[in-house]
């Protein structure tokens, strides 16, 4: 193994491991549920930005055994290792259980996390749309963190996305080197992903908002030959332009396609319920607002201008007012801090 570059930090691309995954179960090397434990650990170690080494440590074996394994090139059986990884996953898993403490799962979340379960089971498409700062964004980030090791892929869309620039960011989430022509990329993307996968497309309305008819186009047909290809699942979300655009707008026959494989739809509604707004409040250690409340007057019109990431904001706000006079947090803090905050506005 002397001169290979197996002590620094995985320059193994997903295609590569997926392709000699697949070869083991064609010779008949490993079993199904094998080469799902491996892709598992190659996974996990990458999302870590793990060295082979530490990857290797991990598991209490030499590092030059999980380059061979990873590459096919290991001749034993594969019995112990894999028992290895087992015992290493199930602590792993029930790690990322845990819920992220500054994450709160309200009504909205679960019900994002159920239609990510439903597009990852039945390998379809799902469309989730709703206003921005509705949380969409954060249960989606979350639902990633749980199920991120070799199944979930969460990509975020940048503004002015052209086909090129997703297929990279698909690419990085993958595990795949970017550094190739849009062909090249799409074909290993491709290569790196099956129907055991959910891909989450976030902010996909940037692609109506910030580019000309043929590159919108591209993405979308992009997007769609994925998951024909290779049948994985796959939440498509964004504000509701996304929505008129796919159904009504100047392209809405083109998009026809994809939009016919979208047969979960989800539309969030323009204010989250009350028992998110608790919920949340419950999270900072204060009692529900009641109706009639100076403070739910106040998060009402948080909700109706700004969305829930300004209701979360001002609590953050008011919590660290609290901590400096060394008290506990209560509503009139909440309170003043929107009046501060108010009156340097005006």
């Amino acid at each position: 193994m002397e001169g290979k570059k197996i002590n620094e930090n995985f320059n193994i691309s997903g295609d590569i491991v997926k392709g000699a995954l697949r070869e083991m179960i064609k010779v008949k090397k490993a079993t199904q549920e094998q080469v799902d434990l491996i892709w598992w650990f190659f996974s996990f170690a990458r999302s870590k930005d793990w060295s082979v080494k530490q990857a290797a440590g991990e598991l209490s074996v030499d590092y030059t055994t999980l380059h061979r394994v990873l590459h096919n090139e290991y001749g034993a059986k594969l019995d112990n290792f894999c028992a290895k990884i087992q015992r290493y996953k199930k602590l792993a898993v029930e790690r990322a259980t845990i819920a992220d403490v500054s994450f709160v799962e309200t009504k909205t979340a679960k019900n994002i996390f159920q239609v990510c379960d439903a597009a990852l089971f039945s390998q379809t498409i799902a469309f989730i749309f709703g206003d921005s700062q509705q949380g969409k964004t954060t249960a989606l980030e979350e639902y990633a963190r749980r199920h991120n090791h070799g199944q979930t892929k969460y990509i975020r869309l940048p503004a002015s996305g052209g086909v090129q620039i997703v297929a990279k960011e698909i690419a990085k989430a993958c595990f795949v080197s970017h550094k190739s022509c849009f062909e090249k990329l799409r074909d290993r993307i491709i290569n790196s992903i099956d129907n055991k996968n959910l891909l989450i497309i976030d902010e996909l309305h940037q692609c109506f908002t910030s580019y000309n008819k043929a590159s919108t186009i591209k993405v979308l047909e992009f997007i769609r030959e994925i998951h024909d290809r290779t049948q994985c699942g796959m939440v498509l979300c964004g504000t509701h332009v996304l929505k008129d655009e796919i159904e009504h707008g100047k392209i809405a026959k083109l998009a026809e396609q994809l939009r016919r494989r979208g047969i979960i739809k989800m539309e969030l509604p323009k204010r989250p319920p009350k028992t998110d707004i608790d919920k949340i409040a419950a999270s900072f250690g204060l009692s529900a607002p009641s109706n009639d409340s100076t403070e739910y007057d106040i998060i009402k019109g948080m909700l109706q201008h700004s969305g829930l990431g300004m209701y979360v904001k001002f609590l953050q706000a008011a919590s660290s007012m609290a901590n400096k006079q060394k008290t506990k947090l209560e509503w009139k803090h909440f309170i003043k801090t929107h009046d501060i905050l108010a009156r340097l506005s005006n």
